[in-house]
């Protein structure tokens, strides 16, 4: 009898979260019918869709024009063989086959916070985490409504981070590396993750490591014809060549590259400052990372959420050439910190706003065939809001390693376990 009082908990809860991710996932299928950007965004994945059906991996890049990695080409093709046996493809309808990947991909994550937090605390506090991430209107507008694939990297960064609090690094590794094969802004947590691998590390382990990375690509990439004969030549051909193909100051996002004007041609100057602020952030991220995870009395594991969110939030605001959407991953971190955090809280409203405004107007924007025009009052304030909003980002961190308590990052209602332990 006590076994099976103790068997029936857990299913109550699996019953529970599965309730809570079907709730959202029908609530995603409302707006699946809206067609995104669909003079260019919608109608690319119908023919990536589409040719990735008819042609499979290995020649899917000799027949059509695709700037996503190749990772996202197997989903491509899974789903496209889905939509042609639906024969959706130049209908309306395609949309509902095309949005499902990544809407499959944030309940995933949504699943990973609710275990993520349940190791924690209550079932309540749990199912309010996941609800945070699931149901968050920026997250929901990215993959229901534009039908974008930032949640598929996501994904597998979360996870990732997950895998190294499990002590799983070589799993971590390969997760990793699938999010870079999914996305090129997955660079953002590099610096973080490899410093975590590396400080549990010896040498060697770290070694087996980087070569595991390797190894993880070229599985992914060997059913390919690589383009240029060799896989570097392939690879970079696709990071590289999508990255200079778009050499302007912001591309709809609203950082601080956003106060003077959308589109604007990014110069060698602005380039190079991007990237420095960028890595200025990073190099005081990881300082205060390795000074937090060294001191008695303190959560690792959020320590090292709150650094990757850093990492997120500065790849948005910095660098030059930046998407509207590359908040998105920060969401996630947002979500699993909400319950821990009292001081992240106000972040997880504000960015969830900001981050919402500017894709939805963005969007508006580009189905109307306008642009946005310099001076916008929209793009202003919106930029001004998560510039303050980085401002009161790095304030938390400094006041922490003075020994103040505006971040607080403690041992209440937490297991503790060393970041990427071996």
């Amino acid at each position: 009898m006590v076994n099976q009082v103790k068997n029936a908990f857990p299913k109550r809860e699996a019953a529970i979260v599965a309730a809570l991710l079907l709730g959202a996932f029908l609530v995603r299928l409302l707006f699946f019918s809206h067609q995104g950007y669909a003079q260019v965004d919608t109608r690319d994945f119908m023919v990536w869709f589409q040719t990735a059906a008819e042609y499979g991996p290995r020649t899917f890049y000799a027949h059509t024009w695709c700037d996503y990695p190749p990772f996202n080409v197997y989903f491509f093709w899974i789903f496209g063989l889905l939509a042609k046996g639906l024969e959706v493809f130049g209908s309306a309808l395609f949309t509902y086959v095309m949005k499902l990947p990544a809407n499959l991909f944030d309940l995933a994550t949504a699943f990973l916070i609710f275990a993520f937090v349940r190791k924690r605390l209550s079932l309540k506090i749990a199912l309010l985490a996941a609800g945070l991430y699931a149901f968050n209107p920026a997250v929901v507008f990215n993959a229901a409504v534009w039908g974008q694939f930032d949640a598929m990297y996501t994904f597998f960064l979360v996870l990732s981070l997950f895998l190294l609090f499990e002590s799983k690094p070589k799993w971590a590794v390969v997760a990793f590396m699938l999010g870079i094969l999914t996305k090129p802004q997955s660079i953002a947590l590099a610096p973080l993750f490899f410093f975590l691998v590396w400080r549990k590390a010896d040498f060697k382990s770290f070694l087996n490591s980087c070569i595991l990375a390797v190894a993880t690509v070229f599985l992914v990439i060997a059913p390919f014809e690589w383009t240029g004969g060799n896989p570097i030549s392939f690879l970079s051909g696709l990071y590289f060549g999508a990255y200079e193909g778009y050499p302007y100051t912001s591309m709809n996002a609203f950082n601080v590259w956003g106060f003077g004007g959308m589109w604007v041609p990014d110069t060698q100057l602005t380039f190079q400052l991007g990237w420095i602020m960028f890595a200025a952030v990073t190099v005081f991220t990881l300082y205060f990372t390795h000074k937090r995870l060294g001191s008695l009395g303190t959560n690792k594991e959020l320590v090292v959420v709150f650094a990757a969110f850093v990492l997120f939030f500065a790849f948005f605001m910095f660098p030059t050439r930046i998407h509207e959407r590359y908040l998105f991953p920060a969401m996630a971190m947002l979500a699993l910190m909400v319950p821990f955090l009292k001081k992240v809280r106000p972040l997880y409203v504000v960015l969830t706003a900001t981050c919402f405004v500017n894709q939805f107007y963005v969007l508006q924007f580009l189905n109307s065939g306008t642009f946005i025009q310099a001076g916008d009052p929209i793009v202003f304030i919106v930029s001004l809001i998560n510039s303050g909003a980085f401002l009161y980002v790095l304030m938390l961190m400094v006041s922490d390693l003075r020994g103040g308590k505006r971040l607080n990052i403690g041992l209440a209602n937490s297991h503790v376990k060393e970041a990427g332990g071996s």
